[in-house]
């Protein structure tokens, strides 16, 4: 009973939350965050839940590649990103994600920030799973969070594992119905200046014939100096979905090169 009437109370704070009320007063903006979200989100509903899940999936957190995406973990993991960029004052305009194919897909995006992945947890919709570094393995809440969400993971230096974690992606694509979410730059930029795209994620569209989804980013810039308070408006945009037909016949490379072209072109780089 306590955890239904828990998923009650944080789903309406979390549409009111997602809205961010339109309040611009920072005081009055924390005040309702702290009584429509903290208490019944955090305290009665989420806790309770990511309590449970995290000593279910215990047994499992060894593996390094998980069997399938949970779609109940993934909207619980959406919810608690709406708080967080909330909570940071960070406003999403999105545009053009209905491009988005129904059939699972590669989808890329220019990674600047912490917050990116936050960003397309909240507003995307749908089964997929992100690829991050190994390293999250070792940080015990963010690892619990990742696997629960079956997140795969690359290491630099290994490509042994990174060619399990391809043939994990491709499964994902062709077996089960699950997306699967890259930053082709292997790591955050910082400034928005595109960074060289790595080949090795590309694989993943090549052995699956997967559409590609190119996800843009700008103005997520302004989110990387951590003791900025001021709201940010940040916008998101697939500006380009490129079917198998187009890159049949490619390498990893020429893919790679192909997509960064593309993204050059929209950032205006």
């Amino acid at each position: 009973m306590l955890i239904l009437v828990g998923a009650i109370l944080s789903i309406a704070a979390s549409v009111l939350t997602y809205w961010g009320f339109g309040f611009f007063d920072r005081s009055l903006w924390y005040l309702f965050l702290l009584i429509a979200f903290v208490i019944t989100y955090f305290v009665i509903y989420l806790n309770i839940y990511w309590a449970i899940v995290l000593i279910a999936i215990a047994p499992y957190r060894k593996n390094e590649f998980p069997g399938r995406v949970n779609k109940f973990n993934l909207f619980n993991l959406r919810l608690t990103a709406s708080f967080c960029l909330t909570l940071r004052g960070i406003f999403i305009k999105k545009k053009n994600f209905k491009l988005i194919p129904k059939e699972p897909s590669l989808i890329l995006f220019n990674h600047i920030s912490d917050y990116d992945p936050w960003v397309l947890y909240k507003i995307m919709g749908g089964r997929y799973a992100f690829v991050g570094k190994r390293d999250l393995r070792y940080i015990p809440m963010v690892n619990a969070l990742a696997s629960s969400v079956g997140t795969l993971y690359v290491e630099n230096n290994n490509p042994e594992y990174n060619r399990q974690m391809v043939e994990h992606a491709i499964e994902y694509i062709t077996k089960k119905d699950t997306s699967v979410v890259i930053a082709p730059e292997g790591t955050r930029n910082f400034t928005g200046e595109l960074r060289e795209f790595k080949h090795g994620g590309f694989h993943i569209a090549i052995n699956s014939k997967c559409p590609i989804v190119l996800v843009g980013f700008t103005n997520m810039e302004k989110t990387v100096n951590k003791k900025n308070t001021k709201f940010v408006k940040i916008n998101v945009e697939v500006f380009d979905v490129i079917k198998s037909e187009e890159y049949e016949g490619k390498t990893a490379g020429e893919i790679a090169e192909m997509c960064r072209n593309k993204y050059l072109q929209y950032l205006g780089q």
